[in-house]
């Protein structure tokens, strides 16, 4: 449990780790105090305006730890999970880019099914992979998984049939499936709660930018590389997105700071290690927990699993993931644009994400609360899926409704940084909420995409109904974030708070 001047919250509650003997009174204990310490927010110094980096009243030598932390563990993050958005992404690009021509695909739903078993790779490698992270240094883990995946990623310019296209996206996405959720627990372990929302927010930007990367990146190659080395353009995407990934690789095994308590980088000094470990402890977030049996009860029965798992799988439900892949089928099917227009023009999704993602992060840390956050952006997506739904809209409205459903994006972030707050100094339960709510995100989406928005039947998916089921599935993402949630996440402290307090005065 954390000691300091500033841990007036914990104190409140009369909770201190020399009191406690057992590890899972202890994971309570830690548990209630950030619940707590979330509740009753100082702030000391000044007041700050909205647009600021840093809590009022941050010392000299503290600003400096965080300076490190952004340029060093974010900077890594951003460079990882672009070169991750890259090449989840490289495969629709390629595919409107000649290779559906190429290798004889005709109308069937090979694009889906390139998607579908990349998910179950997704699906299998999520949690596990981030219950490995609290054990295996996150430097060599992440790492390990970026260049295994690029690796594949390379290989696949010389597949040439669906079936190699299958085995190779399956592969891939089980290394992958460690990038978004072990990051996100890093990210977690160094930054307070006020810091969490914009931090996650640029981490996830970065994604965003890799998918527009990657359709000027193939517009590009299809303009200067087609036929080079008897290659078509489509090929050379995938080489040039494993060339991109060695550097980061050689970045991240020299400067990953991996997490607090066990950091050994080499741009820190031993305040600046103490500090960091201080921070998190402040906030009742010390990691305490265990990788035993009792992981079992500890994350099956607590309610964050539940409550997250479910937001995710309504935000994947949604197939916003895939808008920019049906933006590009729709563009094709229109027979009005080029093959590098068809590439650029979607990369308009990721601007619009890259606005809103930053400023619902920035709103989210000064507000303390992501719950009306994510119902105004619910409302807005309510309305864009309503259009797509009605679909008999003029061209250019259907355009701007494309391109304005990148508002999506900011969930993601929002909900990392929400589970990672709720689940305290519990780094096994956190880690594996966090990997969970992926892999059942991912899970669930499979058959919806095969069987309401088959690659077949777009753009509009007519006989499938997927509009319309993507709608219902907005509506309920809404409810639960903007208000099911917070309600539960209160309900649920405010029963905690009351539980410790009876405990307090029978001692």
């Amino acid at each position: 449990m954390a000691h300091s001047d500033n841990a007036n919250a914990v104190k409140a509650v009369n909770v201190n780790s020399d009191e406690v003997r057992k590890d899972d009174s202890i994971l309570e204990s830690s548990t209630k105090a950030a619940d707590l310490a979330a509740d009753t927010k100082m702030v000391t110094g000044e007041q700050a305006g909205w647009f600021h980096w840093h809590e009022p009243g941050t010392s000299a030598e503290e600003k400096r730890l965080l300076f490190k932390l952004d340029w060093y563990l974010l900077s890594f993050s951003c460079l990882m999970y672009f070169v991750k958005q890259l090449d989840q992404n490289n495969v629709s690009n390629a595919y409107v880019s000649g290779m559906s021509e190429e290798l004889g695909f005709g109308p069937g739903n090979e694009l889906s099914w390139m998607n579908t078993y990349f998910n179950i790779g997704v699906i299998l490698g999520g949690s596990l992979a981030n219950l490995i992270i609290t054990v295996v240094r996150p430097r060599y883990w992440l790492n390990g998984c970026l260049f295994a995946w690029s690796l594949l990623v390379l290989f696949l310019y010389k597949c040439n049939s669906a079936h190699q296209y299958y085995i190779l996206r399956f592969f891939i996405g089980l290394f992958e499936s460690a990038a978004w959720p072990g990051v996100m627990y890093c990210i977690g372990s160094w930054y307070r709660r006020s810091e969490l929302a914009r931090r996650s927010g640029l981490f996830v930007v970065s994604g965003v930018l890799g998918q527009m990367f990657s359709g000027y990146l193939q517009s590009a190659l299809y303009s200067g590389m087609e036929g080079k080395a008897g290659l078509s353009a489509w090929r050379w995407l995938f080489i040039f997105d494993f060339i991109i990934a060695v550097p980061v690789v050689i970045y991240g095994l020299i400067c990953f700071p991996d997490t607090p308590h066990t950091t050994t980088a080499f741009y820190f000094n031993e305040w600046e290690r103490q500090r960091a470990r201080e921070r998190i402890e402040e906030e009742g977030r010390k990691p305490i927990g265990k990788m035993n049996l009792s992981v079992i009860y500890r994350i099956f029965g607590s309610w964050q699993v539940y409550a997250f798992t479910a937001a995710y799988s309504f935000w994947t439900l949604t197939c916003g993931s895939y808008i920019i892949q049906y933006f590009t089928l729709y563009l094709k099917s229109t027979k009005m644009y080029s093959v590098p227009q068809i590439n650029s023009i979607p990369t308009a999704v990721g601007a619009v994400n890259f606005i809103v993602m930053i400023s619902t992060g920035f709103i989210a840390d000064k507000m303390g609360r992501r719950g009306p956050i994510c119902f105004a952006v619910g409302c807005l997506l309510t309305f864009v899926y309503a259009v797509l739904t009605v679909w008999t809209v003029p061209h250019a409205f259907r355009l701007a409704v494309f391109i304005l459903a990148g508002c999506y994006g900011c969930y993601t972030p929002l909900l990392a940084g929400w589970a990672n707050e709720a689940c305290g100094g519990d780094q096994q339960k956190r880690a594996f909420v966090l990997g969970f709510m992926v892999s059942v995100g991912q899970a669930v989406v499979i058959p919806f995409q095969q069987l309401q928005m088959p690659s077949s039947q777009a753009p509009e998916f007519k006989q499938t109904h997927g509009w319309p089921s993507s709608l219902a599935w907005v509506i309920a993402l809404t409810l639960w974030t903007g208000i099911g949630l917070p309600f539960l996440q209160k309900w649920r402290s405010s029963k905690d708070k009351s539980e410790d307090i009876e405990e307090s005065y029978l001692e």
